[in-house]
C-alpha cells in the first residue's frame, strides 16, 4: 500500500469501514468487543489487586486505574495496527504474576527502610514503566530484525498442545470465577460442595449448550443470541425465585463489588526521579524474565491465532505493533500488554472479524476508568464464567477430540503431553516438554527412513567401461564381491546407524563374499558429527572382515568432519576416495576382474577378435578393414570434440578412450571408457548428428577410422562386408542397450 496513490488508499480505507458497519459484521463485533471488553476490566482489577495488595492496599484503586489504563492503549493500538483485525489486546495474565514479584520484592527491600507507603507505589510503578518500555524495544527489535518467523520453526501439534493447554486453564479459570474460589489440583474438592456446586453447573450447562449449538449451526447472530438468552434466562429465574440484585450479587451470584478509591494519574518526572532505583536495579532477573516471557508468548499466541482463524498473520509486524504498544504504556506508566488467545478466540467464536471489536473493548475499559466499576455489577457470574469455560472447552474438544482423527499417534501424544505439562506447571514448561517430545518424535521417525537411495550389487550396476564380453562374464558371476550403497538426504546418528547395520547384515551373509563396500555421497547434503563414528565403525568392520571401503564423491563440507575422526583414506584404515560413483566401480571392477581365475586381458579384446567374435569366422577380417584407415594416437589425444559436426566412426584396436561431456557450468563428466574392440562416434555418421560429447584416448591407442565416403563406397564394391558391418554394430548397441537397461533397472528397484 505504500506505493499506493493517495485516492486508491482512500478507497481502500472507506470499503474497509463500509464492511465493517455491514450487520453481519456490526452485530459480532459490537457483542464481541462488549464481552471481551467486560473480561478484560474483570482480569484487569485482578491483576491490580495482584500487584498493589497488601501494604500497597491504600493505592490499590490507583493501581486499577493504571490496569485500565493499560487496557484501553494496549487494545487501541493493536487493533487498528495488527495484521489479524479482530485481535484482542490486554494487560497480560503471563507477566501481571512477575509484576507480582517485583512489586513484592521492592515492597519487602524498601520495608526494612522505613519508606513511605507513597515512595514505595512510586517505585513499584517505575519498575513496572521500565518493564513495559523494555519489553516495547525488544518486541519491535525482534520485529525490525524480522525474527518473527522464528515462531515457525516450532512444530504443529507443540502450538496444538499450546491451545489445548490454553482451553484447560481457562476451563480452569472460569471455575473460578463462578465460584469465586480459586480452583487447585490438590483441593478439587471444594468444587463439590453443596455451594460450589449450585454456582458453576449452570455455566456449566450453558457452556456445552453454546459448544453444540455453534457447532451445528454457523450464522453469525447464533452467539449473540446465546449471549443475550443466557442473561434473560438467568434474571427470569431470579424474578421467579424473588431474589433481589442485592441479595444475588451478595451470594456471588452477580460481579463485584468492586473498590472505590481516587483515580490514577500518570506519574510526574519528579515522582519518578523519587523511586528508588537502586531497588529497581536488583530486580534484573524478574525484569529479564519479563523480556523472555513476552517476546515467547507474543509468538506463540500469534501463531496459534493464525491456526484458530485459519488465515496468515504477519508475526514481524505484530512484534513490531506490541513493541510500540508497550513503549507508549511505559511512557504512561501502564504494564506490559499484548494479544490475548483466549479473549481473541471467544471473539472469533462469536463471529466477530473486524477491527470495532477491539475499539468496542477499549471502550469499555475506558468507561470503566472514567465513570467507574459499578456499571458491571449486574452481569451475571453463571454467564462470564459459561463464556470462558466454552472458549476453554471449544479449544480442548477440537485439540483432544477431534485431534484423534486427525492427528498422528505420535502427534497426538505431543498434544496431551503439553495439556498436561500446562495444567501441572504452566504455559513455558508444557511447551518446552512438548518441543522436546517433537525432537525425539523426529529423531525416531527421522531414523526409520531409509537413507540409502538405492542399494546394488556389482552384478547389475556396472562402471561406464565399455569390457568384452569375457569380462563381463567374470562380472556377472563375480560382481555381487561388490556391495553399492547409494545415499541421498541428510545423514546424523540416526540414519548413519542403520546404514552400518545394513553393512552388517551384508557381511553376515556368508554365501555372498564380499570384498568392496561403494557409499556414493552424490545426492547426501551433508552429515553431523556424531554420524561419523558409525563410519569410523564401518571403517573398523572393514579391516576385520577383509573388504574395502569405497567412498565417492564425498563434498568439502563432509569430507571435513570425516577428516577429523582420521578418515581421510589409505591402507591403514581400508578406506579409498574417488571422485565418483562410476571411477569408483571401475576401480573395485578391475581388481574383481584380476582376482578372477578366468585369464582376461585387461586392455580387452583386439578389434579383430572382436569382429570375428561377433560377425563369425568364415568372413575375412581383412577384407573389411581395408576400408577403414588405421592411425595411432598417444594419450589425451582428442580423436572426437563435443560439438562438432558429423562425420567418421572410429573401432579402437588397442589402447583406450574415455567419452566426456561437458556440462553448461564447465564441469566434465565421463560417460564411459571404452576398450579395444569398441567403436566410438557412430551416432554422428549413421544419424548424422554433430557430436554430442568429446572422445578421448586414455592410453596409447591404434584406431580404425571409418568415413561416410568409405562406408558408401564399401556398399558398392563388397555388399557382404558392409552387411557384416552393419550386423557387428546392431551386435555392439544392443550389448549397450542391455547394458543400459540393467543400469536403469538397479536404479528404479
Amino acid at each position: 500500500m505504500g506505493d499506493a496513490p493517495p485516492q486508491a488508499v482512500a478507497s481502500d480505507f472507506k470499503s474497509r469501514v463500509l464492511a465493517e458497519l455491514q450487520p453481519q459484521n456490526l452485530l459480532p463485533s459490537a457483542i464481541g468487543g462488549l464481552v471481551a471488553g467486560m473480561i478484560t476490566v474483570i482480569l484487569s482489577i485482578s491483576f491490580a489487586m495482584l500487584i498493589f495488595g497488601g501494604e500497597l492496599g491504600a493505592h490499590l484503586p490507583a493501581g486499577i486505574g493504571l490496569a485500565l489504563f493499560s487496557a484501553v492503549l494496549v487494545a487501541v493500538i493493536v487493533a487498528l495496527t495488527s495484521s489479524y483485525p479482530a485481535t484482542v489486546a490486554i494487560p497480560q495474565d503471563r507477566i501481571a504474576p512477575i509484576l507480582a514479584l517485583i512489586s513484592a520484592a521492592v515492597v519487602g527491600a524498601m520495608h526494612e527502610t522505613g519508606a513511605s507507603t507513597e515512595l514505595m507505589f512510586q517505585t513499584v510503578v517505575a519498575a513496572i514503566t521500565v518493564a513495559s518500555l523494555l519489553t516495547g524495544v525488544c518486541l519491535a527489535a525482534l520485529g525490525a530484525f524480522k525474527l518473527g518467523a522464528l515462531i515457525r520453526y516450532i512444530p504443529y501439534p507443540v502450538i496444538g498442545g499450546f491451545l489445548a493447554g490454553t482451553g484447560l486453564l481457562l476451563v480452569k479459570g472460569s471455575l473460578g470465577v463462578m465460584t469465586d474460589h480459586k480452583i487447585a489440583w490438590s483441593h478439587l474438592e471444594v468444587l463439590f460442595s453443596e455451594d460450589s456446586l449450585v454456582k458453576w453447573i449452570p455455566g456449566v450447562v450453558f457452556a456445552v449448550a453454546m459448544l453444540i449449538i455453534s457447532r451445528r449451526f454457523k450464522h453469525y447472530l447464533v452467539m449473540p443470541a446465546l449471549l443475550i438468552g443466557g442473561i434473560a434466562t438467568f434474571y427470569i429465574a431470579m424474578m421467579a425465585m424473588g431474589v433481589e440484585a442485592s441479595a444475588a450479587r451478595a451470594d456471588g451470584w452477580l460481579l463485584g463489588p468492586f473498590p472505590a478509591g481516587d483515580p490514577w494519574r500518570p506519574l510526574g518526572f519528579s515522582s519518578m526521579a523519587a523511586a528508588d532505583w537502586a531497588v529497581i536495579g536488583g530486580q534484573v532477573g524478574s525484569l529479564a524474565t519479563v523480556l523472555l516471557v513476552s517476546a515467547v508468548s507474543v509468538l506463540l499466541n500469534s501463531s496459534a491465532l493464525e491456526l484458530a482463524a485459519e488465515r496468515d498473520m504477519d508475526l514481524n509486524r505484530e512484534l513490531k505493533v506490541c513493541g510500540a504498544a508497550n513503549i507508549g504504556l511505559g511512557l504512561g506508566g501502564g504494564m506490559v500488554g499484548f494479544h490475548t488467545l483466549s479473549l481473541s478466540g471467544l471473539v472469533l467464536k462469536m463471529g466477530a472479524r473486524g477491527r470495532l471489536t477491539g475499539l468496542v473493548a477499549a471502550c469499555v475499559s475506558g468507561g470503566v476508568l472514567l465513570a467507574g466499576t459499578s456499571v458491571l455489577e449486574y452481569f451475571p457470574k453463571p454467564v462470564l464464567g459459561g463464556l470462558l469455560f466454552f472458549l476453554g472447552l471449544s479449544f480442548l474438544v477440537q485439540w483432544c477430540w477431534d485431534g484423534w482423527a486427525r492427528l498422528s499417534r505420535g502427534d497426538y501424544f505431543v498434544v496431551v503431553l503439553i495439556l498436561l505439562f500446562v495444567g501441572a506447571f504452566g504455559y513455558l514448561q508444557g511447551v518446552g516438554v512438548g518441543i522436546v517430545a517433537c525432537v525425539v518424535l523426529f529423531v525416531v521417525n527421522y531414523s526409520r527412513l531409509q537413507v540409502v537411495r538405492q542399494a546394488a550389487s556389482g552384478v547389475v550396476q556396472r562402471s561406464n567401461v565399455d569390457r568384452p564380453s569375457r569380462h563381463g562374464k567374470v562380472l556377472a558371476a563375480e560382481g555381487g564381491r561388490i556391495h553399492i550403497l547409494r545415499l541421498s538426504g541428510y545423514v546424523f546418528f540416526g540414519t548413519a546407524n542403520r546404514l552400518l547395520l545394513q553393512v552388517r547384515a551384508r557381511v553376515e551373509q556368508a554365501d555372498k563374499p564380499l570384498d568392496f563396500v561403494v557409499i556414493d555421497f552424490q545426492r547426501v547434503g551433508g552429515i553431523d558429527s556424531s554420524s561419523v563414528m558409525s563410519f569410523v565403525k564401518m571403517a573398523q568392520l572393514g579391516r576385520k572382515e577383509g573388504f574395502l571401503l569405497i567412498f565417492t564423491q564425498v563434498s568439502e563440507s563432509v569430507m571435513r568432519k570425516l577428516d577429523r575422526e582420521g578418515l581421510d583414506g589409505g591402507p591403514e584404515d581400508g578406506l579409498h576416495f574417488f571422485p565418483d560413483l562410476d571411477h569408483g566401480l571401475e576401480w573395485c571392477e578391475e581388481r574383481v576382474i584380476e582376482a578372477s581365475e578366468v585369464t582376461v586381458k585387461r586392455q580387452g579384446m583386439a578389434l579383430r577378435d572382436r569382429l570375428s567374435e561377433v560377425i563369425g569366422g568364415e568372413f575375412d577380417i581383412e577384407e573389411l578393414l581395408s576400408y577403414l584407415e588405421r592411425r595411432e594416437y598417444d594419450t589425451d589425444h582428442a580423436i572426437i570434440q563435443q560439438g562438432d559436426p558429423p562425420g567418421s566412426l572410429y573401432l579402437l584396436d588397442k589402447g583406450q578412450v574415455t567419452v566426456r561431456l561437458q556440462l553448461a557450468d564447465g564441469q566434465t563428466v565421463r560417460l564411459r571408457t571404452m576398450n579395444a574392440g569398441s567403436v566410438v562416434g557412430e551416432m554422428g555418421l549413421y544419424l548424422g548428428q554433430a557430436r554430442t560429447a568429446s572422445v578421448v584416448t586414455t592410453r596409447p591407442s591404434v584406431i580404425y577410422k571409418l568415413g561416410a565416403d568409405r562406408m558408401e563406397r564399401m556398399r558398392v564394391e563388397h555388399p557382404d562386408a558392409a552387411s557384416a558391418f552393419h550386423h557387428f554394430m546392431a551386435h555392439l548397441l544392443a550389448e549397450r542397450l542391455v547394458h543400459a537397461n540393467r543400469m536403469l533397472a538397479s536404479v528404479v528397484d
